[in-house]
C-alpha cells in the first residue's frame, strides 16, 4: 500500500499534533504557575503519534475506499467534480462571479452515482475498526515509554480504549461522512488531522490523566 504512504501528510499532521499538545500544555503552565512543568516527552510522544498514526489512518482510508467505493463511475479518489473547458473559457469563468457562485454550490452537490450501501458500509468500519486502531495507536505511542514493561501497554490499552472510541463518536462519524461524500481519498487524512486540532487538545488532556 505505498501509494498510501505520504510524507508530507505525516510532517503535516505531526505538526498539528505537536502544536495542539503545546497549547494545552501553555494553558496549564499558565493557569498553575510554579505546580506545572513542560512534559517534553509527552511533546515527542504525540510526534510519533502524528507521524505514524497519520500513515496507518491513510492506509485505512485507501482500503475502505477500494473495497467500498463511493461512487459507481467515478475514478478512486476523484469525488470533486472538474470544470471543462478550453484555457479562454476558463478565464473568463474565473472572473465571473455568478460562475463562482455555481462553482461553490457544485463543490457540495452529491454525485448521482453515489452507493449509499458503501458510505454506509465504511462508515460503520472506520468508526469502529478504524477508532480502535487508531486509539490503540495513540494509546502506545503515549505509554509504550512510560511502563515498567512494554507489555504493560495492553493493560492500558484494555482500561482506556473505550471510554476514548466513545470520546470520538462525538465527532467523527460527521466528519467521516462528508470525507466521505466530498473529499478525495487522498486528502482525508489531512482534513480529519486539521479538524482534529481540537481533537488534538481533547487527547493531551486524555493522555495527562492519571
Amino acid at each position: 500500500m505505498r501509494r498510501a504512504l505520504n510524507l508530507r501528510l505525516a510532517l503535516q499532521a505531526t505538526a498539528i499534533k505537536v502544536s495542539a499538545n503545546l497549547v494545552v500544555q501553555l494553558i496549564k503552565h499558565y493557569s498553575t504557575p510554579g505546580e506545572s512543568t513542560f512534559d517534553w516527552q509527552q511533546v515527542f510522544e504525540f510526534a510519533v503519534y502524528g507521524f505514524i498514526g497519520s500513515q496507518i489512518g491513510n492506509i485505512i482510508q485507501f482500503v475502505l475506499e477500494d473495497w467500498f467505493p463511493t461512487g459507481s463511475s467515478q475514478p478512486s479518489g476523484e469525488v470533486l467534480p472538474s470544470i471543462q473547458g478550453d484555457a479562454k473559457q476558463l478565464e473568463e469563468k474565473k472572473n465571473d462571479d455568478t460562475v463562482v457562485r455555481e462553482k461553490s454550490r457544485s463543490c457540495l452537490k452529491l454525485s448521482p452515482d453515489i452507493i449509499w450501501r458503501n458510505i454506509l458500509a465504511k462508515l460503520v468500519l472506520d468508526q469502529t475498526i478504524g477508532l480502535v486502531i487508531s486509539g490503540s495507536v495513540f494509546l502506545i505511542c503515549t505509554n509504550i515509554a512510560r511502563v515498567p514493561h512494554p507489555n504493560l501497554v495492553f493493560l492500558v490499552i484494555r482500561d482506556r480504549l473505550w471510554p476514548l472510541v466513545k470520546a470520538g463518536w462525538h465527532i467523527w462519524p460527521l466528519v467521516a461522512v462528508c470525507n466521505f461524500l466530498w473529499v478525495p481519498v487522498r486528502s482525508r487524512v489531512l482534513v480529519a488531522v486539521c479538524v482534529g486540532f481540537g481533537w488534538s487538545i481533547f487527547l493531551s488532556i486524555f493522555a495527562m490523566r492519571k
